[in-house]
């Protein structure tokens, strides 16, 4: 009878855990002062300052709690460009915010996850895009190749974007995709 009580306890309490609305971002920013001002900041549709933090060893935390899931940015507010773009949503998330040129990262929920993923993706795209365009072309025949092969990296960037809003057609990330992003029209 003990064993079931405390069982009957237990279920109920990870049974709650899993309904709450608090969310966790531990960040890092190891590149930036002691004291350096983090905000954390909604997207869209009208950016709003939600919260303020500062640097303390190399890291930053915010605490909270939300009743939906929006696009946020968390950002160093002397270098605004030095951010990461991210849903917030309950749950523990982890940001690495550095200066460019290096990447900053998210990562902690399954919806993070792919959204990490997704810009991993498309920067290796983007990287070998860059490569091509960096080098001159020799003669027509060449410029007609290089065409041909951004046009290819354009296009497979494009069916990943995609296939990310496919495989998450049921939650935010999906609905966020297919509500913002224009897929080219290819010739």
């Amino acid at each position: 009878m003990k064993f079931r009580l405390l069982y009957g306890l237990a279920a109920v309490s990870l049974l709650l855990a899993c309904q709450s609305n608090s969310y966790q971002i531990n960040g890092f920013a190891r590149a930036f002062q002691e004291g350096d001002t983090v905000c954390l900041a909604t997207e869209s549709p009208e950016p709003s300052l939600l919260a303020q933090t500062v640097i303390r060893d190399g890291k930053f935390l915010f605490t909270g709690e939300t009743d939906s899931i929006m696009l946020c940015r968390t950002y160093v507010k002397h270098e605004p460009d030095c951010n990461v773009v991210f849903f917030l949503e309950s749950g523990n998330i982890t940001i690495e915010i550095n200066p460019q040129p290096d990447f900053s990262r998210v990562s902690g929920t399954i919806i993070n996850n792919e959204w990490q993923r997704l810009a991993d993706s498309v920067q290796l795209l983007a990287n070998d895009i860059f490569l091509i365009l960096k080098k001159p072309a020799k003669d027509s025949q060449t410029q007609v190749l290089q065409t041909h092969s951004v046009d290819s990296l354009h296009r497979r960037m494009s069916d990943c974007i995609l296939h990310t809003a496919q495989r998450n057609s049921n939650n935010p990330l999906g609905r966020y995709i297919m509500k913002h992003y224009k897929k080219p029209e290819f010739k």
